[in-house]
């Protein structure tokens, strides 16, 4: 098994992070705490996950004034 220094005690049960875009003022708070740089502006103003990036270290979760962010499990298809 490979050392994974993104997940350095194993991968948590929930670990992708997903904006609910009612929530979601727009702020753009959160992208100043995601160390993957996954969290994009939409066109519309608000902000979304790239799923692919996430590594669910929940810094947006946890810096986010508005409770918009919820961590999702992994689908089985992910864990490969």
């Amino acid at each position: 098994i490979m050392y994974d220094p993104a997940h350095p005690f194993g991968k948590k049960r929930y670990d992708r992070a997903i904006i609910d875009p009612v929530s979601c003022t727009g702020c753009g708070y959160c992208t100043m705490f995601c160390v993957m740089d996954c969290i994009v502006l939409r066109p519309d103003g608000l902000y979304t996950v790239d799923l692919e990036r996430c590594i669910g270290c929940r810094s947006c979760k946890v810096n986010c004034f508005y409770d918009a962010i919820t961590m999702i499990q992994r689908t089985r298809k992910e864990d490969n």
